[in-house]
């Protein structure tokens, strides 16, 4: 079984295989040129301490500025389990069932726990081994710049280890969607929509929650003496509080504004704006994450993909052992 479930899915994944040793080169080559220019001109040394930082902040923002788009660039990545859940996923039982493959699959003394199982694991290892590929690879690639901003930000997070349990999540979203569908192309357009969906909602919803925020507040700095937080930290909130504790929304932060400067749009932060701040008993605060708790956020991302892809296999392979016709 296991040889037959390989001679049919061997041309895909020999062709991700190869498709991967492409992008290797490359990314290989420029990241070593990157890590030797990060050692060598100093950048390193500047990250690292954070008295020397503000002396060669222009030296880290030049780097940052010629590395950092190729960085972002890499988001493409993401696309990864997408494809895997759209083309490989959905289409894996669903054209069994649409072609009526299947019924000889159960006629040679096959049962039907051991055809699902033996499928998923040849595929689910192929698509896993793949993912922790790119993970490995590119996280290598941005080590320099994720010590300069938070990796908890989409970019960074995007090619860590949660890549792997990401791509098991779509995987078993498209087996799903193939058994309770069994139509090919209708199961692909659902795995993508439903992916779409469970990706934004963490990513943008959820991520900023797993971890109850730390929130600073900051009087007025008519000075501009006040410490800002470390670059690798991740700021999800920030705004003007007043003595009572309540959060001026956008609107009233716009009014205050107009007020302040006549309706002239400038940045926040203005030597005008903290003066009426302080006169009128107004606060800054900041909601952020501390960079150590990257690795707690990491565990708990894929802890829910995982789940989800746990759940998913499990109804797969209810849904194939009720399957009569």
């Amino acid at each position: 079984m296991i040889w037959v479930t390989w001679r049919r899915h061997r041309a895909a994944l020999l062709t991700a295989a190869v498709l991967l040793a492409v992008v290797t080169v490359p990314t290989l080559v420029s990241g070593f040129a990157m890590h030797e220019e990060y050692r060598a001109d100093g950048i390193a040394a500047c990250v690292a301490d954070p008295g020397a930082r503000a002396g060669c902040a222009q030296l880290v923002e030049q780097f940052a500025a010629r590395y950092g788009q190729w960085g972002n660039r890499m988001v493409w990545v993401a696309f990864l389990p997408a494809l895997i859940g759209v083309f490989v996923g959905a289409p894996l039982l669903a054209r069994e069932f649409e072609d009526g493959t299947w019924r000889f699959a159960f006629t040679q003394g096959v049962s039907r726990t051991r055809w699902l199982v033996t499928q998923l694991s040849v595929v689910g290892t192929g698509a896993a081994v793949l993912a922790l590929a790119c993970s490995l690879l590119f996280t290598w690639w941005r080590r320099p710049l994720d010590a300069m901003s938070s990796p908890m930000r989409t970019a960074a997070f995007t090619v860590s280890p949660g890549l792997v349990a990401l791509t098991l999540f779509a995987l078993a979203l498209g087996v799903f969607a193939g058994v309770l569908l069994r139509r090919t192309v209708v199961a692909m357009g659902l795995t993508l929509a439903v992916y779409l969906t469970v990706r934004i909602t963490l990513e943008e919803t959820l991520r900023p929650r797993y971890l109850n925020p730390l929130v600073r507040t900051d009087a007025p700095d008519t000075q501009k003496t006040r410490d800002a937080l470390a670059p690798t930290d991740w700021i999800v909130d920030e705004g003007l509080l007043t003595s009572a504790g309540h959060r001026l929304s956008d609107g009233e932060k716009r009014d205050l504004l107009k007020r302040v400067y006549d309706g002239d749009t400038v940045r926040e932060g203005g030597a005008a704006l903290e003066h009426h701040l302080a006169e009128h008993g107004l606060r800054h605060y900041t909601e952020y994450h501390p960079a150590d708790r990257y690795p707690a956020m990491l565990v708990i991302e894929c802890a829910l993909y995982l789940a989800l892809a746990a759940a998913l296999f499990a109804a797969a392979a209810h849904l194939v052992r009720r399957r009569t016709s």
